[in-house]
């Protein structure tokens, strides 16, 4: 039986050290029965980078802890020539002010090729590349949105992207959140308040998305009428 495996981009782990929550992960991991695997490239992104950063340095070193420990593990084996057709691709689909645009970085792209080389879900926040994936038609407008100017797509580059990461699957933290809730990981915090129990999964559902998870509020809605049943 083939291990089972789950490679996380950065912004995941981002968020929730950030909420306070990323002491999940061990648990999670145990109750998954399989690896948490971050590229070298997300590596760089979440421990080298922030280390030469004070204010983000206390962040990398959870992080760096939870590689130590074997919670999160470095897949080396990235298929390259594939991650770098993919960020090739990708970043040559968009134009603004007549230049390409960087759209996705390293880390990510890493950990699509990877998820699809492996067949593995990946765990990421970013909503551009699920966009991408899912309706590419909509990331001309959020790129305008983002950057208040008119963006030129290449159509046929936009859709041989989308139609080559078709079957990815991708997780977000706000899900993993909500599986420890369902575990009772975070029994321990709820308050001896009226209504506690919804208080405190609002409280870490809302903490997620202000930290970096791409969710709307109805999302939201959705996820607490579910796990309160």
């Amino acid at each position: 039986m083939p291990d089972k495996m789950l490679f996380f981009d950065t912004g995941p782990i981002i968020s929730l050290v950030m909420s306070r929550l990323v002491w999940i992960l061990e648990p999670l991991k145990k109750q998954f029965g399989g690896h948490f695997y971050i590229t070298p490239a997300v590596k760089k992104e979440l421990v080298e980078r922030p280390m030469m950063v004070k204010r983000f340095e206390f962040e990398a070193f959870q992080v760096l802890k939870l590689v130590h420990d074997g919670v999160l593990e470095e897949y080396n084996a990235v298929p390259q020539k594939r991650a770098n057709e993919l960020i090739d691709l990708a970043n040559n689909t968009f134009r603004l002010d007549d230049k390409p645009m960087d759209v996705l970085q390293a880390g990510e792209v890493e950990s699509v090729a990877c998820a699809m080389e492996l067949n593995a879900p990946v765990v990421m926040d970013e909503r551009t590349l699920r966009l991408f994936i899912e309706n590419n038609r909509e990331m001309k407008k959020l790129l305008e949105i983002r950057f208040n100017k008119e963006v030129t797509p290449d159509l046929v580059r936009m859709n041989k992207f989308s139609d080559s990461l078709k079957g990815l699957s991708i997780i977000r933290s706000i899900e993993l959140v909500s599986v420890a809730y369902k575990m009772g990981l975070l029994s321990d915090y709820v308050p001896d308040i009226k209504d506690g129990k919804e208080r405190l999964l609002d409280s870490v559902l809302w903490a997620t998305k202000f930290n970096g998870c791409a969710v709307t509020e109805h999302e939201i809605e959705e996820i607490k009428l579910f796990l309160l049943k």
